[in-house]
């Protein structure tokens, strides 16, 4: 009996997220999703990250402690209560306006709880791979090519989900080099058919750390060359979406955040705005064309959600500290899961480079980019199985 319990739940741990992408991009791409109509998939993607963060801390064997990770788990869980009874009794913000700024910090405390457990193997992860990467390719192509969007997605919006292939790329790249440039042009395809700025220069950090970790005896030559090349794509396609600095509107953004933080002390700076504090009223006039991401209490009230940026985000909200909190953790967990250093200031980079466009650690596909980073294994084919006790599995193998 012991033993198809213990097989129940390895089947759960290495299949479950798999098969929920898979299966939401399949619906997506079947149908031609829209990005509203396609909303209700991240819904789906919140409870599968949560449900499956509980149940890999639960149904596991515990591991020693970590003193750091304890740190993080904690810090961010009374970080948040304190902060939500705060803002609830005595600034009357609504809720949902409360989870929305405070996301990075609710996905940092349900990761702690996958640190170091393998619970994917990289079979399953792999094959994700090759499914996603076709359905992507195949959904953008279609929904270019029939006029329904030219930003196409498969689950939100292009920048924020993109960020999940490139780490799916990652762990591809940490255990086999095999097709990695095939894969490596696939990807960058897909990326081109986005239209997305920010996915661009996402990318290019991804072609970069490749080439820097491939090729050590010529890198010196090939790195100008392919910089020359991503350089003139995201020129032509940051031409194509803007004619001037006044027009790009990251850099209106940042103008509405410079006005309403130009006048704070060290504290403020260190600190962020009182929990959680509105934007000044003449912001939220000038950035009315967002109404749509105006307060969830219908009042004319907004947040630094509308910012989009998630860096002015974080530093409007959370200050210097918090912001250097949220990378420091991620990195913590990152290496504390075994993944290698330079692999995890690579996607960290990615997530710092998404942030300037949108909503970086904020983002549910960095959360799962993270379970993916954090739990496949990419080094050993004798493991622990999900009670404590080892197993030789031949799915783990390398490939």
């Amino acid at each position: 009996m012991q033993t198809q319990v213990t097989s129940i739940k390895a089947y759960f741990f290495q299949n479950y997220f798999i098969l929920m992408l898979g299966l939401l991009a399949l619906i997506s791409s079947g149908l031609l999703l829209t990005k509203h109509q396609a909303a209700w998939t991240e819904y789906v993607l919140e409870a599968t990250f949560m449900s499956y963060a509980f149940l890999g801390y639960w149904w596991t064997k515990r591991s020693e402690p970590i003193t750091g990770i304890i740190i993080i788990r904690w810090f961010s869980l009374f970080y948040v209560v304190l902060s939500y009874l705060y803002a609830i009794n005595f600034t009357n913000a609504n809720v949902l306006d409360f989870l929305k700024i405070y996301k990075s910090f609710i996905y940092l405390f349900f990761l702690t709880f996958l640190t170091d457990k393998r619970l994917m193997n990289y079979n399953g992860a792999n094959r994700l791979i090759f499914v996603l990467f076709s359905l992507f390719l195949l959904k953008y192509i279609l929904m270019i090519a029939t006029g329904k969007s030219f930003r196409p997605i498969v689950y939100m919006e292009n920048n924020f989900e993109l960020m999940f292939l490139y780490a799916l790329y990652l762990i591809r790249y940490t255990v086999t080099k095999e097709k990695y440039l095939f894969l490596l042009g696939l990807v960058g395809l897909i990326t081109i058919l986005s239209l997305s700025r920010s996915s661009l220069l996402m990318y290019s950090v991804l072609v970069l750390f490749v080439i820097y970790d491939s090729f050590k005896k010529t890198r010196v030559f090939i790195i100008p060359g392919v910089g020359l090349v991503l350089g003139a794509l995201a020129v032509y396609i940051f031409s194509q979406r803007s004619s001037s600095l006044e027009d790009i509107d990251r850099y209106r953004f940042m103008l509405v955040w410079w006005s309403n933080v130009q006048d704070w002390n060290f504290f403020q700076w260190m600190l962020g705005a009182e929990r959680i504090t509105p934007l000044s009223p003449q912001s939220c006039s000038y950035m009315n064309y967002f109404e749509m991401m105006f307060s969830y209490r219908e009042d004319g009230t907004c947040y630094s959600v509308v910012l989009h940026s998630f860096i002015f985000r974080v530093l409007f909200d959370h200050g210097i500290l918090g912001f250097l909190f949220i990378i420091y953790s991620v990195y913590l967990l990152l290496v504390r899961s075994n993944v290698r250093k330079d692999v995890a200031l690579v996607f960290i980079s990615i997530v710092l480079i998404n942030g300037l466009s949108v909503s970086s650690f904020n983002n549910l596909f960095f959360a799962i980019s993270m379970v993916f980073l954090m739990t496949t294994n990419t080094e050993f084919e004798v493991l622990d199985d999900v009670d404590g006790e080892e197993e030789e599995d031949e799915q783990y193998a390398r490939i």
